[in-house]
């Protein structure tokens, strides 16, 4: 897991959001810790640190088509803020957490 500024580049698609704005991005690597809780586990610890630390928004971006990732996400309070749209980093569906 990581998570990033997201004003650390201009162009980025969330670099709109409020200052102190935090991205993420993880990768379950072993297919045996897939769904059973690991990824809502360890998402939800790491916003409940950054609201901690103040961060106002939380942002991420999974694929549209990972349909996993997103229902995960939204089972942890994220809502999509728009449609899919291409980026640098591929095709995304814009999703935040408000503290």
């Amino acid at each position: 897991m990581q998570d990033y500024t997201v004003h650390g580049w201009e162009d980025h698609h969330f670099a709109k959001l409020p200052k102190g704005s935090r991205g993420i991005d993880q990768y379950i690597g072993d297919p045996e810790m897939i769904g059973v809780g690991h990824g809502s586990a360890f998402i939800g610890a790491r916003m409940q640190a950054l609201f901690d630390e103040k961060a106002p928004v939380i942002a991420t971006d999974p694929h549209p088509g990972n349909e996993r990732a997103i229902a995960v996400y939204k089972k942890l309070g994220f809502e999509p803020v728009g449609p899919p749209q291409e980026t640098r980093w591929g095709l995304i569906l814009p999703m935040i957490a408000r503290r």
